[in-house]
């Protein structure tokens, strides 16, 4: 959705203007933006605490330079990138038109005449990233655009070059559009793009995916020991879906197979239902006055009376580097497509610049202390899932996710914990850690304990206002409490600041 920019967003990034908010989330940002020229695009921030990451960096030109080579109609294009910006960066086209999971979501599944247009204009899009040694790896339809003139395959910078063993063993993609290979940690190649094309098209058709809702690890079961649920699909693509999601890769068609399929008529110029092509046009219409320059929008007042509460004049621009390295971006957009990529509840950081300045004060709910760099490290691949239990007179709230690999036989789990009044998550205490071995020096009264015959480790810590504690279970092995201990470190500063008061 577009929204008017924020005060603390900056007016510029390279010789972009930045003139409305497209998204925020773990990751970044997403603004529209206002060429030298005129043409609005689609400029990409990275999050601060990502721009210090090096890995990050790394794979963000590498991965860049692969996706500047896809061409093809059917393709939000390249336009500019600096990965060497203080902040790196990226741009694409922008196009005027809501995303396929929208379009399905607020009118409807697609007719087959719709159908045939969208599933050759994907094929189409595919081909292209295929003819530049790539494969997407995660399209759904949150990552489709539809525009009256066909559908844009977006995002493929999450695509890996299928020369070099890159994209082996890397689990990325979104539980019910992602191929059984993908589910089980395997290499991915051009058939497991024509296995979520399957998904996709099923989708639109149905209003569902092959494979049902639910828990992500459920319906990773589902799409590597079931038979997808085609119920719904119009007649004259039944058989196709079914074998775009044959569980073998080899028996699946080739894109070219799949574009010869779904070929459509060239007078398909009108193929959207009149709701859509409304929904596309008001679009439109709320962007045409964007591409003019716009008059200064007016200054914010913050709440208050303090010196940071006035007017909002100073515009800021995120500081680019002289020799920029073109490229576009990638793999960390979309790794975590699996946890609610742009997720408008991700945080923003702090914008002071006094060192003595406080933690934010959290909500007190163990489910909230997530981001990207939580994600990433810790290799999250569930949504947390809230619990608890009674402890006396007091309630100890917890939230749990799978961590590692996200295939459908991992039951490795990071438990957070937390209450007012001291608790224990392992009734069997009789095997403390040396906290000095894992490094819990920074954590107020904190101290480590394994269940060896159950595997477990728990690391607990006083907070400001209460009791924390991680719980670290490993069923495959032993646990080690290292892990724990690491989940636990970098959980720390968001409680810090002590619990919300209402």
């Amino acid at each position: 959705m577009i929204r008017p920019l924020d005060a603390e967003d900056p007016r510029q990034v390279g010789p972009y203007e930045l003139v409305r908010r497209l998204g925020r989330g773990g990751m970044g940002e997403v603004f529209l933006g206002r060429s030298p020229g005129g043409r609005l695009v689609a400029v990409k921030v990275v999050a601060a605490e990502l721009a210090h990451d090096a890995d990050f960096r790394r794979r963000f030109a590498l991965e860049v330079k692969a996706a500047r080579k896809v061409g093809g109609f059917y393709t939000a294009q390249v336009v500019d990138a600096d990965t060497d910006a203080v902040r790196p960066w990226l741009v694409t086209a922008y196009i005027p038109g809501p995303s396929l999971h929208q379009v399905v979501r607020d009118s409807g599944p697609l007719p087959l005449r719709a159908l045939r247009v969208l599933g050759s204009g994907l094929a189409e899009g595919l081909a292209a990233i295929h003819a530049a040694d790539l494969v997407h790896r995660d399209l759904k339809p949150a990552n489709v655009i539809v525009a009256d003139d066909g559908p844009r395959v977006i995002d493929f910078g999450i695509a890996r070059a299928l020369d070099g063993g890159q994209h082996t063993g890397a689990v990325i993609g979104t539980p019910g559009f992602m191929s059984p290979e993908q589910a089980r940690g395997e290499s991915t190649g051009p058939a497991s793009d024509v296995f979520a094309l399957g998904c996709v098209l099923t989708y639109a058709a149905t209003g569902h995916s092959p494979y049902g809702q639910g828990r992500p690890d459920v319906i990773l079961y589902r799409t590597v020991h079931e038979p997808p649920d085609l119920e719904g699909v119009p007649d004259e693509l039944t058989a196709f879906l079914r074998i775009c999601l044959a569980p073998e890769p080899g028996r699946r068609p080739l894109v070219s197979d799949a574009l010869q399929h779904l070929v459509t008529a060239a007078d398909d110029t009108q193929w959207l239902p009149a709701g859509v092509a409304a929904m596309i046009g008001e679009r439109r219409a709320a962007t045409v006055v964007l591409r003019e320059r716009a008059t200064p929008e007016p200054a914010v007042t913050g709440p208050g009376s303090g010196p940071e509460s006035g007017p909002v004049r100073r515009r800021r621009a995120v500081p680019v580097a002289a020799a920029a390295t073109l490229a576009v971006g990638a793999a960390a957009w979309a790794t975590v497509a699996l946890l609610h990529p742009f997720d408008a509840g991700g945080g923003s950081g702090t914008s002071g610049s006094s060192a003595s300045a406080k933690a934010a004060a959290w909500s007190g709910d163990p489910c909230d202390v997530t981001n990207y760099s939580l994600i990433q490290d810790h290799q999250l691949t569930s949504v947390g899932q809230a619990g608890g239990f009674t402890n006396g007179s007091d309630r100890v709230k917890t939230c749990t996710w799978k961590v590692g690999a996200a295939t459908v036989d991992n039951n490795q789990t990071m438990t957070l914990a937390y209450s007012t009044a001291p608790f224990h998550l392992i009734t069997d205490r009789k095997n403390p850690k040396e906290s000095a071995n894992l490094h819990l020096d920074g954590l107020t009264s904190a101290a480590a304990y394994v269940n060896q015959e159950e595997d477990r480790c728990e690391v607990d810590w006083r907070t400001p206002d209460g009791y924390a504690a991680v719980l670290e279970s490993e069923p495959r092995g032993s646990a080690s409490c290292s892990r724990g201990a690491q989940f636990a470190r970098d959980l720390a500063p968001k409680l810090a600041g002590g619990t919300q008061t209402t």
